[in-house]
C-alpha cells in the first residue's frame, strides 16, 4: 500500500504549493535526502564562532507565524540565524549566530532567545519540546504554569527525592518572587465551556476539606468499587457539568474535553473530522467517561499500536487535595517543560485528585479494520503472536481467549489502515498461520470504535471477581495458565502485546488469592482484583502482596492530597 500512500502525499504537497518532490528508492538515495538535516549544525558552525540553540514548540499549523516572528526578533537584535525545525510536530530550533567576543553579544543573544520563547508561548506552544528545563529556561516555566502548578510539581519532587541531592536548584523557579512577564503568560486559560464547572468542582473539594469529608468521583462509574475498601465513608463528587467539549483541532490533531464527556460522545464529535481517539477501553466502552478512562489507564489490545491513555495524553487539569486547580502538560505533541504530572494522574484512580479536563492526541480513522483468527494450543498461540508482533507485519493487536475443550484457544490478530494495505497484511498473516499449523483461519471486519472484544468484555465483567494481571509479554501464556489453575476457569483475554490478562470468575478462596500474588511476582509480573465483593475486600488487599514501591506511592499521595480527601484507604497498602 505504500505506493498509493506516496501518491496521495505527493498530490497533497503539490496542491499546497510544493515546488519539488523527491523520492528515495534505495538507502543511498535516502541518505542523500537526509544530508541537509544531518549537516545543519556543522554547516552553521562554519558561519560564526558561536550559536545559541533554541528549543520551543508551537502547534504545527502555527509554524509559519513562529518562523516569521523568529526572523523579526533575531534581526532586531542584530544577529543572523538558521532554522532547523520539525514540520510534523511544531518543534523549532532557531540557531542564533553570534561572536561571544563581541561586547554585549551574550546578553543580546539571550534576550533574543527569551523573546522567541515568549512568541512561541503566545502562539499556543511551550518552552521546550525535547531539551528540557535546566537553568537557562527555569524562569520561563512561569510562562506556561501558574505558581500553584509549579508548587504541585515541587511537592512531587520532594516526595520522590526528599534529599534534594539530584540536580538541586534546577527546573522549578522560586514562586515567592514577583514575575515580570505575568501578562505574557499562557495562563490563566481563556474562559470556555468548562471553566465554570471546574470552579464548582474545586469549591466542592474545598468544602469537603473543611468538613473533614472524603470524596470519590461519581462520573461514569469507572471508579465505583475500584481498589481497596475505603478507610472511611466516601461522599460522591458529581462531575456532570464537565460533560463539554471545549476544542477540537483537526489540523493539529488534538481535542480538549471535560472529564465527564463519554467515549461515545467524543468519538461521534471526532467522526465529523474523520478522526477518532484510538482507545477501546474494556467494560462498558461507550459509556465510560474520559476522566474515568484516564484515571484508570483503561485501554485494550490496540494499545500495542496506538499507545495506552497516558501515551495519548497531552495535558490535563485536576483539582488536588487542597482544592487547587492544577494544570499539567499542554496542547502540543512534544513538551518537556517541567515534571510530567499528566502521566502521574493517568492511572491514579482518583486517589491523587479529580481530573476536570483532558487534552488528547487524536488520529485519522482507519479506513478498514479487520482481523484473522484461528484456534490452537496456548503455547502455539503465544509463539505465533510474538512472531506477528515482532515482525514488520504491522499488527495492531494479537490476543487470545479460551474456547471449549482442553487447551484450545482462539487467537485473533488485527490490522487497521488503508484497505489495500490491510488486505496484504491479512494475506501475509494467513501464510504465517498456515506455516504454524493453524488450519481453520478466517477473517472478519470489525467496527473501528467498538472493536472486536466487546462481547468478551461483557462476559468477564459479569463475574463476581475480575482480575487484571500483567507479566512480561513472553511470560503471558505462563501467567494465564497459572491464573486458570489457581483461580478457576472463566472468560479470559490474553493481550500478548502488553502481556496483560483479564479474567472473570465466580468465586475465589483466600488461599488461592495469596498464591496468585506470590506466583505473579515470581513471574516478574503483578496482579490486582478490579472487582470483588465487599466482604472479600475487608480481608484482603486487592493489589496483592506488598511491594517496596508502594512507599513512594504513599509519599506522592501525601504530597498532592495531604489530608486524604480522595478515596482514603483504597490505594495499594490500604492508604
Amino acid at each position: 500500500g505504500l505506493d498509493r500512500q506516496a501518491a496521495r502525499i505527493r498530490e497533497i504537497c503539490e496542491t499546497n504549493g510544493c515546488r519539488e518532490v523527491r523520492a528515495a528508492a534505495d538507502t543511498q538515495a535516502r541518505n542523500r535526502l537526509w544530508e541537509g538535516r544531518r549537516g545543519a549544525f556543522g554547516a552553521v558552525a562554519r558561519l560564526a564562532p558561536n550559536y545559541l540553540v533554541n528549543d520551543c514548540v508551537v502547534p504545527r499549523t502555527r509554524l509559519p507565524e513562529a518562523l516569521a516572528r523568529v526572523a523579526e526578533i533575531v534581526t532586531r537584535h542584530g544577529f543572523e540565524h538558521g532554522n532547523v525545525f520539525h514540520a510534523g510536530d511544531g518543534n523549532l530550533h532557531p540557531l542564533i549566530l553570534f561572536d561571544s567576543r563581541e561586547p554585549g553579544a551574550i546578553e543580546r543573544v539571550h534576550a533574543a532567545g527569551w523573546e522567541i520563547m515568549l512568541a512561541c508561548v503566545a502562539l499556543g506552544g511551550t518552552i521546550s519540546g525535547e531539551h528540557g528545563i535546566g537553568l537557562e529556561k527555569m524562569e520561563g516555566m512561569r510562562l506556561v504554569f501558574s505558581d500553584d502548578d509549579i508548587d504541585a510539581q515541587r511537592a512531587v519532587r520532594q516526595a520522590v527525592e526528599p534529599s534534594g541531592r539530584l540536580n538541586p536548584g534546577k527546573v522549578l523557579p522560586d514562586t515567592s518572587t514577583p514575575f515580570a512577564y505575568r501578562e505574557q503568560a499562557a495562563w490563566p486559560a481563556a474562559v470556555d465551556a468548562l471553566s465554570a464547572a471546574e470552579g464548582e468542582v474545586a469549591a466542592a473539594v474545598a468544602r469537603a476539606l473543611a468538613a473533614g469529608e472524603a470524596l470519590q468521583v461519581a462520573g461514569g462509574g469507572s471508579l465505583a468499587g475500584f481498589g481497596n475498601a475505603p478507610a472511611r465513608p466516601l461522599a460522591p463528587l458529581r462531575t456532570e457539568g464537565l460533560a463539554a467539549i471545549a476544542e477540537i483541532d483537526p489540523s493539529n490533531q488534538f481535542v480538549t474535553a471535560g472529564a465527564g464527556v463519554t467515549i461515545e460522545a467524543l468519538q461521534a464529535a471526532l467522526a465529523a473530522h474523520n478522526q477518532w481517539l484510538p482507545l477501546r477501553p474494556a467494560f462498558a466502552l461507550g459509556r465510560r467517561t474520559l476522566g474515568g478512562v484516564t484515571a484508570t489507564g483503561a485501554g485494550g489490545p490496540e494499545g500495542h499500536a496506538y499507545g495506552a491513555p497516558r501515551k495519548l495524553l497531552l495535558g490535563l487539569r485536576f483539582v488536588d487535595g487542597r482544592g487547587r486547580l492544577i494544570a499539567a502538560g499542554g496542547k502540543v505533541v512534544k513538551n518537556v517543560a517541567g515534571y510530567d504530572l499528566t502521566r502521574l494522574l493517568a492511572g491514579s484512580a482518583g486517589t491523587l485528585g479529580v481530573i476536570t479536563r483532558v487534552v488528547y492526541r487524536t488520529a485519522t480513522r482507519p479506513e478498514r479494520c479487520a482481523m484473522i483468527s484461528a484456534a490452537g494450543g496456548l503455547e502455539a498461540c503465544a509463539g505465533l503472536a510474538a512472531q506477528a508482533l515482532g515482525s514488520s507485519l504491522g499488527a495492531v493487536f494479537a490476543a487470545a481467549e479460551p474456547e471449549d475443550g482442553e487447551d484450545r484457544w482462539r487467537l485473533r490478530i488485527g490490522f487497521e489502515g488503508f484497505p489495500d494495505t490491510v488486505a496484504a497484511q491479512l494475506a501475509r498473516a494467513g501464510a504465517l498461520l498456515a506455516a504454524a499449523g493453524f488450519e481453520d483461519a478466517g477473517t472478519a471486519d470489525y467496527d473501528v470504535i467498538d472493536g472486536p472484544f466487546g462481547a468478551l468484555y461483557s462476559r468477564i465483567a459479569d463475574r463476581a471477581f475480575v482480575f487484571r494481571a500483567g507479566a512480561p509479554a513472553d511470560r503471558a501464556a505462563e501467567a494465564a495458565r497459572m491464573l486458570g489453575r489457581q483461580a478457576g476457569r472463566g472468560p479470559m483475554l490474553i493481550d500478548f502485546g502488553f502481556g496483560r490478562i483479564l479474567l472473570g470468575i465466580g468465586e475465589l478462596e483466600d488461599a488461592a488469592w495469596r498464591g496468585i500474588g506470590e506466583r505473579m511476582r515470581a513471574l516478574d509480573g503483578h496482579v490486582q482484583i478490579e472487582k470483588a465483593p465487599d466482604e472479600f475486600k475487608g480481608r484482603h488487599d486487592v493489589f496483592g502482596p506488598a511491594r517496596p514501591e508502594w512507599r513512594l506511592m504513599h509519599r506522592v499521595k501525601e504530597a498532592l492530597d495531604p489530608r486524604g480527601v480522595f478515596c482514603p484507604g483504597t490505594m495499594p497498602g490500604r492508604r
